[in-house]
């Protein structure tokens, strides 16, 4: 079943190696990163910063590893790590998603 992680990370170089990782990895299939700002309660303020989306797309087997892998690898005291299931995914597209991970 396939399955996308959402993380973010605080600058492009981070992003960049976390994503080539779990791809080298075969942990994902494709990773897409994208600028954004970010508000946030931490440590009773209220935070802005720019940081880089991480959508990682993969397969629900892979995210106990993938959940680990982002937290002994990521800069963040508390890395964002949400995983939804698509509730429709294109076949041909989901035919090359299992390919990528085998």
């Amino acid at each position: 079943m396939a399955l996308v992680v959402l993380s973010t990370a605080p600058n492009k170089k981070e992003a960049k190696r976390l994503a080539k990782k779990l791809c080298k990895r075969r942990l994902a299939a494709c990773v897409q990163t994208h600028k954004i700002q970010s508000y946030y309660h931490w440590q009773g303020a209220i935070c802005a910063e720019s940081e880089i989306a991480l959508s990682i797309k993969t397969h629900k087997k892979h995210y106990k590893k993938i959940r680990k892998f982002l937290r002994s690898h990521h800069s963040y005291e508390v890395p964002q790590i949400l995983a939804f299931t698509p509730c429709k995914i294109e076949k041909h597209y989901k035919k090359w998603l299992k390919k990528a991970i085998v």
